[in-house]
């Protein structure tokens, strides 16, 4: 959705990491937060759902550290 071409650019980035957090999330569901995870136990909602409704609420930046949390091996992070 972003129109300036330094953005525009990394594109296929952030789709590829949408795609990993959505996958991630479907095989690790307990890891979404309480209110979603909730929604699956109850079955008020298909997995699916939930999941594309919780990334869906995400921001960028927020994306980005869950991204980091779930595939990013903890040697790789810059130090404080």
């Amino acid at each position: 959705v972003y129109r300036n071409p330094e953005a525009k650019g990394e594109e296929v980035k952030a789709k590829r990491m949408i795609e990993m957090l959505y996958h991630y999330y479907q095989k690790n569901n307990d890891a979404l937060p309480e209110k979603y995870y909730q929604k699956i136990i109850d079955g008020v909602e298909t997995d699916d759902r939930v999941i594309c409704d919780y990334i869906s609420g995400m921001t960028d930046p927020f994306a980005n550290a869950k991204f980091q949390e779930f595939f990013m091996p903890a040697s790789w992070e810059e130090e404080p």
